[in-house]
């Protein structure tokens, strides 16, 4: 017994110094290798000598090339004479620039198209256009009255004249202007809009609907001029044609819209009196299917026959 316990505790001293030497070997080779990727890494990032550039070739030596004191103009007249490149370019490149950072090269575009092509409708409204984008009133106002004198009847400068009056508080000679328009483009909404607007301030409330009356008389029910007339409508005291025109409104607009219409001050006396009852019953349940949450697709599923119930014995 006691020569089997001498024999285990060499045996357990002797495995002891060789786990403690392959500890301090393997502790050893770790910071060696620590050691070498740190001196790697400090290599790579080290700046590298400039690498001198490679030289060019030696050639014959040339000259700068300068052109005749004409090819300017021949060019010009070439681009001019050229199918391809007949369409103004200047007044495209105008109509591509943004006027609010980009005004004065809209303006000097628009400079050299008048200069190739001449005096134009097209370039005299576009002149006024960028004039009015910019506030200067006056100078767009005397570039729209050029365009229309030089093509009498040119509906945009009749418009933008429109604009320009309601611009100088004239609501009569916007009014006649919006006429003349109207009467070349009859199916301009926004005109007839501020058409309609313009004559309801001037106390022509008649006027403008029998104005839009006229122009609703084929519309679909999704125009939304309906809403106006029925507004118009209300304000004349004509509370049936309100309600059909709203009704007729309701069946192609959105459900906001006629809502917001309803509920508008020109509508009070109506909501008041009870005449509009069925058909706020009526927005209140489409607004009711609009806004209401949907079911998931979880909560719906296949519908199944019910089983008989089983006989527990």
């Amino acid at each position: 017994m006691r020569t089997h316990v001498v024999r285990l505790a060499i045996a357990t001293a002797l495995s002891l110094v060789l786990m403690s030497a392959l500890l301090l070997l393997a502790v050893q080779y770790l910071k060696r290798d620590w050691t070498q990727k740190q001196q790697r890494a400090w290599a790579s990032g080290a700046p590298r000598p400039a690498e001198e550039p490679a030289q060019a070739p030696a050639g014959p030596a040339g000259q700068p090339y300068v052109p005749p004191a004409a090819a300017a103009d021949r060019y010009l007249a070439q681009l001019a004479t050229d199918p391809l490149t007949r369409r103004n370019g200047w007044l495209i490149l105008a109509r591509s620039l943004s006027n609010k950072a980009d005004a004065q090269a809209v303006v000097s575009a628009l400079r050299m198209a008048l200069a190739i092509d001449g005096e134009s409708a097209d370039v005299r409204n576009d002149f006024g256009a960028a004039y009015l984008q910019q506030r200067r009133m006056r100078q767009a106002a005397e570039q729209f009255a050029a365009a229309e004198q030089i093509q009498p009847g040119f509906a945009p400068a009749l418009y933008n004249l429109a604009l320009c009056a309601i611009s100088d508080r004239q609501p009569e000679q916007a009014v006649r202007r919006l006429g003349q328009y109207l009467g070349r483009r009859p199916g301009d909404v926004t005109a007839l809009r501020l058409q309609a607007t313009l004559l309801d301030r001037l106390g022509r409330t008649d006027r403008a609907l029998l104005l839009l009356e006229k122009f609703l008389k084929n519309q679909p029910p999704e125009q939304p001029l309906f809403l106006e007339a029925a507004q118009l409508a209300a304000r004349l005291g004509q509370t049936g044609k309100a309600l059909r025109y709203l009704e007729t409104a309701l069946n192609g607009n959105p459900i906001q819209a006629v809502v917001r219409t309803y509920q508008s001050g020109v509508f009070r006396e109506i909501r008041l009196s009870g005449e509009g009852d069925r058909l706020a019953a009526r927005m209140a349940d489409q607004a009711r299917m609009a806004f209401s949450s949907p079911i998931s697709e979880e909560d719906i599923q296949p519908l199944r026959e019910t089983p008989p119930e089983a006989l527990v014995r």
